[in-house]
């Protein structure tokens, strides 16, 4: 059996701004976890609410790395600060506004261990989510591997991995020029240099909608629209039928209406959902669309 010493060191990076209360939540998370070896590397991006007092106040727990950057840099960067000084030989992320069941990073370990037992040394492992919205709940995961292919026309993994911190380097950080999908641009980098992700198969991320507004759902459409450009660009040549897989994919935002060549394109490759959800949006004024949705899926 492996002792504290022995087990590998998981870092836990987590930018913050102004958000003290939610933080609070969320490292409890992780020092609330059955896995013990951990360090978390909280970066501060310029909070004025009382979240550096609270940083230094728990300076006797030696497993919080605080960094506190001078002037705000933006969450992305603040990402790449953290994981540029972790010091564990593995890396997973959190959200300061979301928060980890008990037992996440225990089944990373143990997943990636089996894998290294039968010499099977994957780019990353991922988890399914919990996503608490409006009182509701509703649960996003996938079970099957994620590759390169999978990867550059859809985000079946989400928003966090856990992964070797080299894979994270090598793969070259987060991208900051990018309005959003950072996430997504990353995995597809690291999948295209170390191979596929593979699933854990549970649900021990919890994403709370209900605390913040400031998600890539409520950035305006030309913001995705740009993003989605600079995606292709980075990871083509598409085919067409991954043209049509990614244009479904950006099917999941109300506030991006496809070009007549998207939906041709839905339409041919018989993918009927979404096209009808598209349709719906780009013809009904807002008020009607969110009416109808309510109908069809009421909470």
């Amino acid at each position: 059996m492996k002792t504290h010493q022995t087990l590998p060191l998981v870092s836990v990076y987590i930018p913050t701004k102004n958000r003290m209360e939610l933080l609070k939540r969320a490292i409890d998370s992780v020092l609330s976890q059955s896995y013990l070896h951990i360090e978390i590397v909280v970066v501060d991006d310029g909070s004025t609410d009382g979240t550096r007092e609270y940083l230094n106040g728990l300076s006797e727990i030696s497993s919080i790395r605080p960094i506190f950057m001078p002037v705000s840099v933006g969450a992305c960067n603040a990402r790449n600060f953290a994981i540029s000084a972790a010091t564990g030989e593995f890396v997973t992320g959190l959200d300061d506004d979301d928060y980890f069941e008990p037992n996440r990073i225990r089944d990373f370990v143990d997943r990636w261990q089996e894998g290294s037992d039968q010499n099977i040394k994957p780019a990353g492992i991922f988890d399914g989510i919990r996503i608490v919205r409006n009182g509701s709940q509703s649960l996003v995961a996938s079970s099957c591997p994620a590759n390169i292919n999978d990867l550059k026309v859809k985000n079946t993994i989400g928003n966090q991995v856990f992964a070797p911190r080299e894979h994270f380097i090598g793969a070259g950080l987060f991208d900051n020029t990018l309005p959003c999908w950072q996430d997504w641009d990353l995995w597809c980098r690291i999948a295209k240099k170390y191979g596929d992700f593979v699933s854990c198969g549970n649900f021990s991320y919890v994403q709370d909608l209900k605390s913040t507004a400031d998600r890539i759902s409520t950035q305006p459409g030309f913001v995705i629209r740009y993003a989605a450009k600079r995606f292709k660009l980075k990871h083509g040549p598409y085919s067409m039928s991954e043209s049509a897989d990614f244009a479904s994919s950006l099917c999941d935002y109300p506030q991006v209406k496809l070009y007549p060549s998207e939906l041709v394109m839905l339409a041919g490759s018989w993918q009927m959902r979404p096209l009808a959800r598209k349709l719906a949006q780009n013809l009904l004024p807002p008020s009607a669309y969110a009416s109808l949705r309510e109908l069809v899926n009421p909470k």
